[in-house]
């Protein structure tokens, strides 16, 4: 059966363990189905921190449930960061596990995790699991930030559960109830917790029907910095953000100065300026002194901090600078747009700015044609002013059918056009000139009273005979 829309049935994250580091989670995997025969398996690249060298690829252990014994293996290259398992029994558990290696070997690969693959049909109830599940982990809390599942419209809210899981062994491990969030909640606060332990976090959505499928988080809570720490690594000195595209933005800077601890890597912090939303807060790891910061929005100002990290130690971020992302077209038409007939010969057309914009709107740019099936550069335009949300279209015809749509410009070009809308302008009317009518009645009148005037002065003259 075709299938349009994806269909996340469980978005799992968990970590690996890099080589010769053994038994450490240190990355996520994320899996999710996009057709009923499929497993997209994704995962970010494991860090120099822990892989003990560069990661020449990766290998990925499958097999269904019920014939655990029967595991087949799929390698792809270090640089990848997905693949996709094909050729799958629809509505199945499968187990799967992950492993990186180097020129020397693989490493432990990690816990092997479930996942079903969708059915063939009745998928509408189906709930999908929270996408982006980002978790900062402090040294005594956890902050955990989600987007919604891709039918959010279906969930009535969110539950959220953590657990710890060492050293604490699991059948000591207490059970800890589901925390209930509405549905507008995007982030979450676990406090509590103790530093440099690893814990479990899981976040599902629900409705009066059923429960979704859950993302799933696997980390360790920062452990308790040292005086010596503190100062072994201080900021980094030096940040430089300069924009790149519409929708990227280069960071450079230098490295700590004085540090006594080697710096194996970098922690980049990037947020939108002015924003105090932590679902908003993105974190990128480099091993070098500079990265191309992708997927950004246009037209957007970011904060950005730089902390180094060394292989048991982080360091502190550094001061924030902040740069702005290049305009672009608008990704949306201009919204709303109204039609109102002024008169047989003319059109009031009215509109909102668009939803993204993009930039600043220097123009918009309204179409219209007797005939809806003309391509655009047959139809007539007229351009008016990016601060104008209305203008009259004038020199129609009446009693006419007429289409319109429209587009928003920036300094970049024109945006996607609006919906079409039609409007009949009124069949022309006789209007009566009054200044000439008035004349006409004047002399009318005037006429008549001087026919009177005659009868009554030859009716006189008669009887004088």
């Amino acid at each position: 059966m075709a299938v349009k829309s994806i269909w996340v049935l469980c978005l799992l994250s968990l970590g690996f363990c890099g080589v010769a580091d053994q038994g450490k989670w240190v990355k996520c995997l994320s899996l999710l189905s996009t057709t009923p025969t499929e497993i997209r398996v994704m995962w970010l690249p494991l860090s120099p921190q822990h892989s003990h060298g560069t990661v020449t690829r990766y290998r990925i252990d499958y097999s269904p449930l019920d014939q655990a014994d029967q595991v087949s293996s799929v390698e792809v290259g270090g640089n990848d960061t997905q693949v996709t398992l094909q050729g799958l029994l629809p509505s199945w558990p499968y187990q799967l596990r992950m492993a990186a290696g180097t020129s020397t070997g693989f490493g432990l690969p990690s816990d092997w995790t479930l996942h079903r693959t969708p059915e063939q049909q009745n998928l509408t109830s189906v709930l999908f699991a929270p996408t982006e599940l980002k978790v900062r982990a402090r040294m005594y809390s956890l902050h955990v930030a989600w987007q919604p599942p891709p039918n959010s419209s279906q969930i009535s809210g969110y539950k959220l559960q953590y657990r710890e899981l060492e050293p604490v062994p699991k059948e000591d491990r207490p059970a800890i109830q589901p925390i209930k969030l509405r549905k507008r909640n995007k982030h979450y606060e676990i406090t509590g917790l103790v530093p440099d332990h690893m814990y479990e976090v899981e976040v599902w959505a629900y409705n009066k029907h059923t429960e979704g499928y859950a993302a799933v988080w696997k980390g360790r809570t920062e452990r308790v910095p040292t005086t010596g720490d503190l100062m072994n690594i201080p900021p980094v000195s030096f940040v430089q953000a300069s924009a790149n595209s519409s929708t990227s933005i280069w960071l450079r800077w230098e490295k700590p100065r004085f540090s006594t601890v080697r710096i194996i890597s970098y922690t980049v912090r990037c947020s939108p300026a002015g924003l105090r939303n932590a679902s908003l807060v993105s974190y990128y790891t480099s091993s070098a002194q500079e990265i191309l910061l992708g997927a950004l929005k246009p037209f957007t100002r970011y904060e950005l901090a730089v902390q180094s990290n060394g292989l048991e130690v982080d360091g502190p971020f550094s001061g924030t600078v902040e740069e702005s992302t290049f305009s672009d077209r608008p990704s949306t038409p201009p919204a709303d747009l109204q039609l109102s007939a002024l008169d047989s010969s003319s059109v009031l057309v009215s509109w909102r700015p668009p939803l993204e914009p993009n930039g600043i709107i220097v123009e918009y740019r309204i179409l219209y044609s007797g005939n809806s099936s003309q391509p655009d550069y047959q139809w007539r335009s007229v351009s008016r002013d990016g601060l104008i949300t209305s203008t009259e279209v004038q020199g129609l015809r009446s009693a006419t059918r007429y289409f319109f749509k429209m587009g928003a410009c920036t300094v970049v070009g024109v945006g996607p056009l609006s919906p079409v809308k039609d409007i009949h302008t009124p069949s022309e009317r006789y209007e009566l000139d009054i200044p000439s009518v008035t004349g006409i009645i004047v002399g009318v009148c005037l006429g008549l009273l001087c026919i009177l005037l005659c009868i009554c002065v030859s009716f006189r003259n008669a009887k004088r005979r």
